[in-house]
């Protein structure tokens, strides 16, 4: 998820080395201090996700936890704006779409979050989560690293309905693109088809993972 998230808005970390970072605080010749940082926030932010998905730690969806998911995903790389919604225009790289303006952002997050709350239990756990995430992008509350908030956003509600994340891959990036401006334009199939691909392949990974541990255990069981 990590290396995904991150390779889908340009970090150059290859796979293992996203694990190496991760894991050993390793640093990557020829790879810049950022996408280090990058690395390392996102892998902050995993963590801090599947502590509010844990029955003990639920969190209302709220301001205040997208706040904390985007100040996790960009506090080290830009400060000053982790956590903040943003009060400025801004424009959607490689998107025709318009963001709103700066002055109309928290009203628009506290209609998203009204709108989330009531639609949820109306909508199939991947199709409500592929919807919230392209409304939220849509919006663009922060400056920067609104794609990977909302991706943390999208598997926190696939999480808590019980299905595991979905990791839209690097090689689908212009599919996943498109898939969002087709929704911008009142057809939000492609992206609720392509975030439940995603979902059926971690599924499948799921599946192989408890059929190897089952035949192992079966085997040594017979000996």
């Amino acid at each position: 998820m990590t290396y995904h998230s991150n390779a889908i808005e340009g970090n150059r970390l290859t796979l293992k080395e996203t694990l190496l970072v991760l894991r050993e605080g390793v640093t990557i010749k020829g790879k810049n201090f950022q996408e280090h940082l990058e690395a390392k926030n996102q892998g902050e932010a995993m963590s801090y996700l599947f502590q509010v998905v844990d029955a003990s730690h639920r969190l209302t969806l709220s301001h205040h936890l997208i706040r904390e998911l985007h100040q996790l995903v960009v506090k080290d790389t830009e400060a000053k704006i982790a956590g903040s919604y943003r009060t400025t225009d801004v424009r959607i790289l490689e998107s025709k779409l318009r963001p709103s303006p700066g002055y109309q952002v928290q009203g628009k997050m506290s209609r998203f979050i009204a709108w989330l709350n009531k639609n949820k239990k109306m909508h199939h756990p991947v199709e409500i989560a592929a919807l919230a995430h392209h409304r939220f992008v849509a919006i663009h509350p922060f400056e920067d690293g609104n794609g990977r908030t909302g991706r943390l956003l999208m598997n926190l509600l696939l999480m808590r309905s019980g299905y595991p994340i979905a990791i839209i891959q690097k090689n689908d990036r212009a599919k996943y693109y498109r898939a969002l401006e087709l929704a911008d334009s009142g057809n939000p199939d492609q992206i609720v088809r392509l975030v439940a691909q995603a979902d059926e392949r971690i599924l499948h990974v799921y599946f192989q993972a408890i059929t190897k541990s089952s035949e192992r255990d079966s085997c040594a069981h017979s000996l």
